[in-house]
């Protein structure tokens, strides 16, 4: 995960939808840009450029139309959830934020510990 959200945080689609892939997750026909707005909108952010002007509801369910989901890694349904959550709340605020950017850090520093066990 903390790979996939600091390639979130450089925006760079296509290491984005290899570590998605990568990590377990499989639809229908693997479109590499469903998968990539799968992610941007899970565990990133939303806005109305992404999501076509649509509500997020409404357009999670147009991807899961256009290639529906036949996997997902389920230690990653929690950190979608509480992106959405907090992006919701950031929402309402009127303090839209990429959730990625802000994680990348922390990512960073984990990926880091990992790497001197």
């Amino acid at each position: 995960m903390c790979k996939i959200i600091i390639a979130l945080a450089n925006e760079d689609k296509e290491e984005i939808v290899r570590l998605v892939a990568e990590s377990g997750f499989r639809s229908r026909t693997m479109n590499e840009d469903v998968i990539y707005k799968y992610a941007k909108v899970s565990y990133d952010e939303d806005n109305d450029e992404l999501t076509e002007g649509k509500h997020i509801q409404m357009f999670m369910e147009d991807l899961q139309a256009l290639d529906p989901i036949d996997e997902m890694p389920q230690c990653y349904i929690m950190v979608g959830r509480t992106s959405v959550m907090l992006r919701g709340f950031a929402h309402a605020l009127r303090q839209s934020r990429s959730i990625a950017k802000a994680w990348k850090p922390i990512a960073e520093s984990v990926l880091q510990a990992e790497e001197s066990n």
